[in-house]
């Protein structure tokens, strides 16, 4: 089964913003191509986002393939396609030997990206970025919980389940967490799935 990541990123957070306007932050997390790219682009914190959910989804596809997997994002390039109507697709060269298959939804307010090792596993994905209702602004708790409410409900609805059997897990791992998995009772389910949460706006992507 191909694996999945996603990342999103609210371009209004306190942090975000001081970041994109950090002229050092992008020479710590892009090469130098991108950096370029970014200097000259008509919206350079959307770019310079752009490159860092595209870097982010690869590591967390990254780390289900090799959990030992470090997070180098100024060796990894992206290279991004033309703009279709809806969204930019990208790859993320990691190696000579492992390329990242993305795509970039833009918005006024966030940028979001999911991808997956396997390119034709992109059109399979179901994904969705959310706004946290009022009141959950930048309370990571209470994010990260509707986040898995939305998923949930999804994934019960595609798979003609009851939500209520279904949960998300995550198990700690040499001080990390592992990437989430969804059980129905005590049984994993067969599909991939990735979360995000960032400021106002949380995601969620599936491969059935």
């Amino acid at each position: 089964m191909p694996h999945i990541g996603n990342d999103i990123v609210d371009l209004k957070q306190p942090d975000n913003l001081k970041s994109s306007m950090d002229s050092r932050f992008p020479k710590k997390v892009l090469t130098v191509s991108e950096v370029e790219f970014v200097q000259n682009a008509q919206n350079p914190a959307r770019a310079l986002w752009s490159f860092w959910a595209c870097k982010e989804t690869a590591y967390k596809i990254i780390k289900k393939i090799n959990p030992d997997a470090s997070f180098l994002p100024r060796q990894w390039v992206v290279c991004l396609s033309p703009p279709s109507r809806h969204f930019i697709d990208a790859i993320v060269l990691v190696s000579e030997n492992q390329t990242i298959y993305s795509r970039l939804f833009l918005d006024d307010h966030y940028v979001y990206c999911m991808g997956s090792e396997v390119a034709e596993a992109l059109d399979d994905v179901i994904c969705e970025a959310i706004k946290l209702p009022a009141g959950n602004d930048g309370e990571t708790e209470n994010g990260n919980s509707f986040l898995r409410q939305c998923a949930l409900l999804k994934i019960a609805q595609h798979f003609h389940l009851n939500p209520a059997d279904l949960k998300i897990e995550r198990k700690r791992a040499g001080g990390e967490l592992s990437p989430p998995y969804v059980l129905k009772g005590d049984s994993r389910l067969a599909i991939d799935i990735s979360l995000s949460h960032d400021g106002r706006f949380c995601a969620y992507a599936f491969l059935p």
